[in-house]
C-alpha cells in the first residue's frame, strides 16, 4: 500500500511545466556572481588610487579629455541569475519539462563615478560629453542588440541530485580614470568603467546531493 501511495505521488508531479521570462542583459553591477581574471572593478578602488590615477590626468590641457586607463580588456566570467533550481530527494526520478522565455536587451553596459556622467540613447549607453570617443574602446564595445530566444528542456532529476539553470556569460571590461578641460580648466574629472557582453547562454548542471 505504501509503495503504490508513493508512485501515485510520483507519478502527480512527473511532469511540470514553468515559463520564465529572463531579461538578461550587461547590468553587470546586479549579476548574482563576477569574477575577473586581474585587475580591479571601479568600485573597488581605493581613495589612493585614485589619488594615484588622477595624477595622470591633472596636467592640464586647452580642451578636451584627458584618460588614463588602468585596466584594459579584463576577461571575466559571470552568473546573471538562477532561472531553475530544484533537488529530489526521493527514491524515483522525477521528470521536467521546462520553457524558457530570454531576452538579451544590451550587451553594453557604462558605470562612472565623480562628475563624468552617462546618458543613454535609443541604441546604446554612452558616456556624457563624447568621453566615448577619447576612450577609443576595441569595436566589441560599440554595438548594441535586442535578441529574443526561447528554449524547451525535458529533464530526469534523478534521486540524490540537483538541477540548477542559469545564465552563464563572459566579458570584456575597461576602466580608468579622465578629466575633461575647457579653455585650461578642468570641468569634469572622474572613474569611467564599460562592460561588454561577449558570449552569453543558458547553461544546465546536475549535481550530486
Amino acid at each position: 500500500m505504501l509503495k503504490k501511495l508513493v508512485f501515485m505521488s510520483m507519478l502527480f508531479f512527473m511532469l511540470t511545466l514553468v515559463l520564465h521570462i529572463s531579461y538578461a542583459d550587461s547590468n553587470y553591477q546586479s549579476f548574482e556572481s563576477l569574477e575577473i581574471d586581474r585587475g580591479k572593478l571601479l568600485t573597488d578602488f581605493t581613495t589612493s588610487e585614485y589619488n594615484k590615477y588622477y595624477k595622470k590626468v591633472d596636467s592640464r590641457k586647452f580642451m578636451g579629455w584627458k584618460v588614463y586607463t588602468v585596466n584594459k580588456d579584463i576577461e571575466c566570467r559571470y552568473v546573471t541569475e538562477t532561472l531553475f533550481s530544484y533537488y529530489n530527494d526521493g527514491y524515483t526520478a522525477i521528470k521536467y519539462a521546462y520553457t524558457l522565455d530570454t531576452k538579451t536587451t544590451s550587451k553594453l553596459s557604462l558605470s562612472a563615478t565623480g562628475s563624468i556622467g552617462i546618458k543613454t540613447t535609443s541604441t546604446r549607453p554612452e558616456f556624457k560629453n563624447n568621453l566615448d570617443g577619447s576612450i577609443r574602446l576595441s569595436a566589441d564595445y560599440q554595438t548594441s542588440e535586442e535578441k529574443k530566444e526561447s528554449i524547451s528542456v525535458i529533464l530526469d532529476v534523478d534521486p540524490g541530485t540537483q538541477v540548477d539553470l542559469y545564465i552563464y556569460g563572459e566579458g570584456l571590461i575597461t576602466n580608468g580614470v579622465a578629466a575633461r578641460y575647457a579653455f585650461w580648466f578642468r570641468t569634469n574629472r572622474g572613474g569611467y568603467e564599460a562592460f561588454v557582453v561577449t558570449t552569453q547562454y543558458q547553461r544546465l548542471e546536475k549535481i550530486r546531493i
